[in-house]
């Protein structure tokens, strides 16, 4: 699905942003009052640091201890370490909508930006189509994971 047709002009409704450190977890939900009938959505949320982009010592010391206090492996291999650093570690957040209390969607992808976008009776994989919005939106920001401080984010809610 397109993100909207060019002659669509979304208006953007609300705006929020924030930011998270390492370790986080936790639900962060922001409600948005519907006062108008709109015909499509666009829930629009972005994040940054996603990934370690560089390996240090005391990281790599950080790794083997949890593999040594979650798991007893005594020696856990600094390669091994160092993959894991930068190709498995990431920053793990969802985004969940809910439409007068009923669920209308929710979506994970690897991106850092992503869309719930309802247009047309059609909606983003993950999300349920609607035909209008009005009343009270809810968007919960689900953080299973953060893995490096000051991760910055924004959500926004854009409707036509």
């Amino acid at each position: 699905m397109k993100k909207y047709r060019e002659e669509n002009i979304m208006q953007e409704l609300y705006r929020v942003g924030g930011t998270l450190n390492e370790g986080f977890v936790g639900q962060i939900s922001y409600t948005v009052c519907l006062e108008t009938e709109y015909k499509n959505l666009d829930i629009h949320f972005i994040f940054d640091k996603q990934h370690h982009t560089a390996v240090t010592n005391e990281l790599i010391a950080k790794v083997r201890r949890t593999c040594y206090d979650n798991y007893g492996i005594v020696d856990y291999p600094q390669d091994k370490a160092v993959d894991l650093i930068l190709g498995e570690m990431k920053t793990e957040i969802h985004t969940l909508a809910t439409l007068n209390d009923e669920f209308i969607g929710c979506i994970h992808r690897q991106s850092t930006d992503r869309h719930m976008l309802y247009q047309n009776g059609e909606a983003t994989e993950g999300c349920i189509p609607q035909t209008a919005f009005s009343g009270v939106l809810k968007v919960t920001v689900l953080v299973f994971n953060v893995i490096l401080d000051n991760t910055n984010y924004i959500l926004s809610v854009s409707a036509e």
